[in-house]
């Protein structure tokens, strides 16, 4: 009887340890093939975006993962992932659409998700993404409806908690910008105090003192027009430094430290009781350049045109989730507007009616008969040929803000503006004139935007005179060095911006999960499988490095898109994803993938459980029979 026993005691630890050895066999074998394949696409216009993406992409590959990165222009770009036509919405690279993009956000003060992250944004919205997720899109329309600041607040700290769990957008920084400029030409202070949306406003900008120069010239990373001068068909930053200038907003940020909001096109406004009938009265006597009056007609105009599925607009489909329809617009007289939302919008006036995306007028008397289809085409929006209103020649967009469009020179890839007045060919002078200049502003009485692909043909061109701005997208932080007096100079400040990896959420592996190991075993755990692959990816990205390396410091490891440290919401408790590759290694085995590393803990004991839940088993059997023998 004692054999036997000893027999079971020496059997069952066997089992105890084969529990345990067996599993540990299969994953010490590490990979020897790549676990899988995705394509990396990056901006070909922005020499530091293309450092890190390559960064990157070696980190990736160094884990096994095959990540093969393309350099494309802004025009495929958006074609394949962020404004693409209906039949490649989704798709991925390979297919003709994107599995990843390097991409920057320029974002909004109040922190908005909903424009961006709801499922009813994707494209034509701005959802390229294409993320569906039903606790997302609760939160999305709570922080949208939500009046009351603090249960709002909360609900922005759920989504991003979320969302970084989730990680359909790897965001990799919060940017700090650097404005290089000549000095014997212009001041650096508006520079820091008015960057935002439009860093800053020309009509803000303040010459040096001295100088007789009054043509300024803007060098910038990527090319305007690109997808247009007309801003409700364009959401590109390089065509904003272009019509930011031409156009007009009902409202606009007043105080970057206060982030105050002040009327513009708009003189005030006033919200009912229910939080959704929102008065605005406006300006009398602002002109378009034409010299045509605007009035309420062309606000009505803008929101209606923007939410018509036949124009498509990329920032239509959150216009119509606000505002519901044009019958929810009614013009009280030339004036005054009523607007009657649907629900409450809790950023109706700062993101909407005072948006860098959605805020825009537009002209209805020249746009109002051409057809939609042909708003892109048209020279309103590309800049190319002329067109006649009202006895006045175009040659480009018609708006009403500080500067008329001139001209754009294809050849050297420069658009024209003038200061709106009649020195300068403008029928009207702008509304805002005399204050302006009262406090020695709106002095330059032309404005220049030039593309300069390269940050060092940039610095040659603002060296020898031929620019006097250089944008803040050339990234010059560790250049700065090289902008000496007396022709150069530059300034440094925190921006509303992020920059990101966008995981396309319909690809197999990244998105949806459905050809990840995991999620061929088992499909019900195909989105959990991909999240970890997200979460693995995103863990490989050596943020701090990248800021302390290619960017010399100037930046903030980042957590969520939409939110930055800026912006009212932001929660610091949450813990970016350091650079980790044991950690990604682990994630990529919880999705099933050979790593050579235990899957996380929790993944662990799932996986793992039977084979633990024997072990217990036969270790107290063991410890019963021990006991029992010596009893004996």
């Amino acid at each position: 009887m004692v054999q036997k026993n000893k027999k079971a005691i020496l059997i069952g630890l066997l089992l105890l340890v084969s529990a345990f050895v067996l599993p540990a066999t299969l994953m010490v074998r590490g990979q020897e093939e790549t676990l899988f394949s995705f394509t990396l696409t990056t901006p070909s216009t922005n020499p530091s975006r293309q450092e890190w993406s390559e960064v990157i992409q070696n980190s990736l590959q160094a884990a096994g993962i095959d990540a093969q990165r393309v350099i494309q222009d802004w025009d495929t770009i958006y074609d394949r992932a962020l404004d693409p036509p209906p039949d490649l919405v989704g798709k991925s690279f390979e297919d003709g659409g994107f599995d990843a993009l390097f991409v920057g956000y320029a974002l909004s003060i109040d922190p908005d998700p909903y424009p961006v992250w709801h499922s009813s944004q994707v494209p034509p919205g701005q959802n390229y993404y294409n993320y569906v997720n039903d606790e997302n899109d609760r939160l999305c329309t709570l922080i949208k409806e939500t009046v009351d600041e603090t249960e709002r607040l909360g609900y922005i700290a759920e989504w991003q908690d979320l969302i970084h769990e989730e990680s359909p957008s790897l965001v990799l920084m919060y940017t700090e910008e650097v404005v290089a400029f000549d000095p014997t030409a212009l001041q650096g202070a508006p520079f820091e105090a008015n960057h935002y949306p439009i860093w800053p406003a020309v009509e803000l900008m303040d010459l040096a003192p001295g100088t007789e120069q009054t043509t300024i010239v803007m060098a910038q990373t990527g090319p305007a027009p690109s997808e247009g001068l007309n801003p409700w068909v364009s959401t590109s930053y390089y065509d904003l430094t272009v019509f930011g200038a031409v156009f007009s907003k009902l409202f606009r940020v007043a105080d970057l430290e206060t982030l105050t909001i002040e009327p513009e096109l708009a003189t005030s406004w006033s919200v009912a009781d229910d939080e959704k009938t929102y008065t605005i009265n406006l300006r009398q006597g602002v002109k378009w350049h034409d010299g045509t009056e605007f009035t309420a007609e062309d606000v009505k105009f803008t929101y209606s045109a923007s939410m018509d599925e036949e124009l498509a607009s990329q920032t239509g489909a959150f216009v119509q989730a606000i505002i519901g329809s044009p019958d929810n617009i009614e013009i009280v007289n030339d004036y005054q507007l009523i607007f009657r939302l649907p629900e409450p919008y809790s950023y109706f006036i700062s993101n909407l009616l005072g948006s860098s995306v959605t805020g825009w007028m537009l002209p209805k008397h020249v746009l109002e008969d051409v057809p939609y289809d042909q708003w892109r085409t048209h020279t309103f929006n590309t800049g190319e040929g002329s067109y006649d209103v009202n006895g006045y020649t175009a040659y480009g967009p018609i708006g009403c803000g500080p500067y008329w469009y001139m001209a754009y020179d294809p050849i050297t890839f420069t658009n024209y503006m003038g200061k709106f007045d009649t020195e300068l060919g403008g029928m009207e002078n702008y509304w805002d004139t005399d204050a302006l200049e009262a406090v020695g502003l709106y002095e330059i009485e032309e404005y220049r935007v030039v593309f300069i692909e390269g940050s060092d043909p940039a610095i040659t061109a603002l060296r020898q005179g031929d620019v006097d701005i250089l944008d803040s997208q050339y990234h010059l932080e560790t250049k700065v060095d090289s902008l000496e007096a007396p022709w150069g100079d530059w300034v440094r400040y925190e921006a509303f911006g992020v920059q990101e990896l966008g995981i396309n959420m319909e690809h197999p592996i990244l998105g949806t999960g459905v050809d990840t190991p995991l999620g061929q075993e088992d499909p019900s755990k195909a989105a959990e499988a991909a999240r970890y692959v997200r979460q693995a990816i995103s863990h490989l990205i050596p943020r701090e490095n990248i800021i302390d390396t290619i960017l010399d410091g100037f930046g903030t490891p980042a957590i969520t898109n939409t939110i930055c440290t800026l912006t009212a919401g932001y929660d610091p408790s949450i813990a970016f994803h350091a650079y980790d590759v044991e950690l990604a290694k682990s994630l990529l085995a919880a999705a099933g993938y050979d790593t050579g590393v235990a899957p996380p803990a929790g993944d662990f004991l799932e996986e793992y459980g039977l084979y633990l839940a024997v072990a217990v088993v036969v270790v107290v059997v063991a410890i019963g029979a021990v006991y029992f023998i010596r009893r004996r």
